[in-house]
């Protein structure tokens, strides 16, 4: 019996590839050449004798049957009374949506976080004065100077739509004490936090809120560019 010969030959690109699917597929008909039939034999010999264990017990192929995904299938209900109960009365405005209502803007939550320019005057402000700010506190009024200012552009009418135009500040240091009286800080901190808050605006020129921002939108060609 001659061994197998693994030297490289040429590749036949057009030619299909055996597929063999049980034992069965090894055995020689009469269309094999004696090249193939023996390659085959001893092919069979390594296929079977891996299939043998310890106890040389030889355990059958099984081939496996792929059991075919079900797809679900989407379930839904009938509402008589849908159009009814919400009615197409939604006219699209020539600006962008933006989303209210969900939570109470002036509420325990905080959308703002301290950046490295407020943690500076922070500190200097610590060490300047002998009332100390926690951060938290710091954000808080941030946060809430930041939508109220907003509220104050909407009730005057001036919420600018276009991109890269400036956006000033419209909120006056007594309506901001007067809606934020809550918060029982003395007058002089919070003056300063207005302050420091409204410089930081005018160089922005822009709401420090990402949310408040002006959306950006890049438009692109058919062409691709």
């Amino acid at each position: 019996m001659s061994r197998l010969s693994f030297r490289p030959r040429p590749l036949d690109i057009h030619k299909k590839l055996p597929i063999l699917k049980s034992l069965k597929d090894f055995e020689d008909d009469d269309t094999t050449t004696p090249t193939s039939a023996t390659r085959n034999s001893q092919l069979l010999l390594r296929f079977a004798s891996s299939s043998v264990d310890v106890d040389n017990e030889v355990h059958p192929v099984v081939p496996s049957k792929k059991l075919a995904s079900e797809i679900p299938t989407p379930q839904f209900v009938v509402v008589d009374t849908y159009e009814r109960d919400y009615l197409a009365t939604f006219g699209q405005p020539a600006s962008y949506l933006r989303a209210r209502g969900a939570r109470s803007e002036l509420g325990e939550f905080v959308e703002y976080d301290l950046d490295n320019e407020d943690d500076d005057w922070l500190y200097e402000f610590d060490k300047d004065s002998n009332k100390q700010l926690s951060p938290e506190m710091l954000e808080s009024i941030i946060f809430k100077l930041e939508v109220l200012d907003h509220k104050t552009r909407e009730r005057a009418g001036v919420i600018t739509p276009t991109l890269g135009s400036p956006v000033p500040v419209r909120l006056q240091l007594d309506a901001a004490i007067e809606a934020l009286q809550s918060l029982s800080i003395n007058y002089g901190v919070f003056q300063a936090i207005f302050n420091f808050w409204k410089d930081k605006r005018k160089r922005w020129q822009k709401p420090i809120l990402r949310r408040l921002q002006v959306c950006t939108i890049i438009y692109a060609s058919s062409t691709g560019q």
